[in-house]
């Protein structure tokens, strides 16, 4: 079987990209797999270059319907991305991505701080570097050690001197506060997150189907937009965009801001955010009853776009 070349590996993953965001369901499952397929050609050629491996671990994370197929393939992406630092151990890009992706499913905080600590001793900068703190601290934290936490989340917001990651960093130092009887972050328009128990977020959601609100749901494995007329199942990038537009509400997102915030270092097409939009923006108008979304609701500014429903709005993590 003949081996692609990079440059037919290069066009194949331009036009892959031209399609992120076009489709949903099963089609969007089947976009992804051939993602899955590309990014491995990739590595089969470089295997130096973590790029390829963290891209392919994120669509790992994201393939799959059925819940065991999704719990082999977290497994996957984490050994490919174990992969990547021992062909690339200088490099701090797949340490990086390994931090995160164990913080996520919340357990092994000594890898997960293991595999930061690495990354920064490798030299990750810029916002990476102010993230990775933030990952730090909370893993820091959930071992017990609160003063070197504390320290950290200190030196991330003396980093980000122009207040750029500062939702970042606010939404880091919330998730120390996660306890047992408390487990879930609510997030209000205009007000600080709080953490909330099962009972309350049942409450919350009945107020949704009542009319009184509509919830971002971010807290299981599917993500839900819920609101009078129905609960709409979102993809997972949906969610993260119409979840950091809904934190920011009444705000102008920049398009490259909401690149940075969701894609991080990944390759992305320049048209993707713009699909995502009108794919979010006709699930608003089916779970909210409503033809106005892009009117009223999730509206296109000059260098982005804002969430300005009058409707109060509740994110929970």
């Amino acid at each position: 079987m003949k081996m692609n070349s990079i440059e037919e590996l290069l066009d194949w993953e331009d036009d892959w990209l031209e399609r992120d965001g076009l489709d949903v369901g099963e089609e969007r499952n089947a976009w992804l797999e051939e993602g899955v397929e590309l990014y491995k050609k990739f590595i089969e050629i470089d295997k130096k270059e973590p790029r390829y491996s963290i891209t392919l671990s994120e669509l790992y994370l994201e393939v799959g319907r059925e819940e065991k197929i999704k719990k082999g393939n977290q497994i996957k992406a984490y050994q490919t991305l174990r992969s990547a630092t021992l062909y690339a151990p200088k490099k701090p890009d797949a340490f990086y991505h390994l931090s995160f992706i164990l913080a996520k499913e919340k357990r092994k905080w000594e890898a997960v701080l293991f595999y930061g600590n690495e990354a920064l001793e490798k030299g990750v900068t810029g916002s990476r570097r102010i993230k990775l703190l933030c990952n730090l601290a909370l893993g820091y934290a959930r071992l017990g050690y609160i003063v070197k936490s504390l320290e950290l989340f200190e030196e991330a917001k003396a980093l980000d001197e122009q207040m750029e990651h500062e939702w970042f960093i606010e939404l880091y130092s919330d998730r120390m506060k996660e306890n047992r009887r408390e487990p879930i972050l609510l997030k209000e328009t205009n007000e600080k997150r709080k953490a909330v128990s099962k009972e309350d977020y049942n409450h919350i959601l009945e107020d949704a189907m009542d009319g009184k609100c509509v919830v971002l749901d971010l807290t299981k494995e599917n993500k839900f937009f819920r609101g009078i007329k129905d609960d709409i199942r979102l993809e997972r990038k949906e969610a993260e965009v119409l979840g950091y537009l809904i934190d920011h509400s009444m705000t102008s997102c920049p398009k490259k801001r909401i690149e940075e915030s969701i894609w991080d270092d990944c390759k992305v097409s320049a048209s993707a955010v713009k699909r995502y939009i009108t794919s979010i923006r006709r699930k608003l108008s089916e779970a909210m009853g409503r033809e106005d979304i892009a009117a009223a609701v999730l509206v296109t500014t000059n260098d982005g776009y804002e969430w300005k429903s009058e409707i109060p709005s509740v994110v929970l993590r």
